[in-house]
């Protein structure tokens, strides 16, 4: 019996995220959701007494699965301000952006505020913001001494983007919209020697999370672009600068593996 209650619970959710992104909050019926998810209208309020509350349910489903996807980012292994740029590329990234994470972020901005409910999507992408522009305050990348100040910029821009983009019916341009807000907040972030590294960097994640959907991969040996079609620098000159200045690095890491593996191909 428990089993098959969960079986219901994940098709009302399932169904829901996908009537909910498609048409949004206001506009969803009950009974399309359940003729969708093959259950009777009893069995919704078995699990759910209205629809604010399956909404806040999807809301809650779409917000951990974002969480999982963003987890890799949150190892020290990775330096912050790199993990800064790689959750924001989880935004494009086909295989996280189902129906119900397009519905949480969707429903965010729909579903009635009630003083006793958050928003666990963007305060649990807050609070990771917060502490990684802190540790990258302290690794010497983030040039800011207001670390939650950053994160919240951030959140509020990449967010924004985001939801923009869905609202005009142009997630197809979001690539192009996040490369151009990183582009626009990196000099004022940054030192300017590492500029070019993280605007590489950001191709490639770009480019990462774009083969996972239907963009084809380069061809071999071709130097990477950008998703403007700019060629992106040959090798980041951060790395010597740094060296040549004498200052050390807290996060070995990018200065061996991840540096080798951002150095473009040559052309044959």
């Amino acid at each position: 019996m428990q089993k098959r209650a969960e079986v219901t619970r994940a098709a009302l959710l399932q169904a829901a995220a996908v009537v909910f992104a498609r048409v949004g909050y206001a506009h969803a019926r009950l009974n399309t959701i359940t003729t969708s998810a093959h259950v009777s209208k009893g069995a919704l309020y078995d699990h759910f007494n209205s629809k604010e509350e399956l909404a806040r349910a999807v809301i809650d489903a779409g917000s951990a699965r974002f969480t999982i996807a963003c987890n890799p980012f949150r190892t020290s292994h990775i330096p912050a301000f790199e993990a800064l740029i790689g959750i924001s590329c989880t935004l494009l990234d086909p295989v996280v952006n189902d129906a119900t994470v397009r519905a949480a972020f969707r429903l965010i901005t729909e579903v009635p505020d009630r003083p006793d409910t958050g928003t666990p999507l963007l305060t649990t992408w807050l609070s990771d913001y917060q502490q990684l522009a802190r540790r990258a305050i302290a690794e010497g990348d983030l040039h800011h001494d207001d670390p939650d100040a950053i994160a919240l910029l951030l959140v509020e821009t990449l967010s924004g983007a985001r939801l923009l983009a869905a609202a005009t019916g142009h997630l197809d341009e979001l690539p192009v919209r996040l490369t151009t807000t990183w582009h626009l907040l990196l000099p004022s972030l940054v030192d300017p020697t590492s500029i070019d590294y993280f605007r590489q960097l950001l191709t490639r994640q770009i480019a990462r999370v774009g083969h996972r959907g239907t963009t084809p991969p380069p061809a071999p040996g071709a130097p990477p672009q950008s998703i403007t079609g700019e060629i992106v620098p040959a090798k980041p000159p951060r790395r010597d600068a740094r060296r040549a200045a004498g200052i050390s690095s807290t996060h070995s890491p990018r200065s061996t593996s991840t540096s080798r593996t951002l150095q473009p191909k040559p052309v044959r």
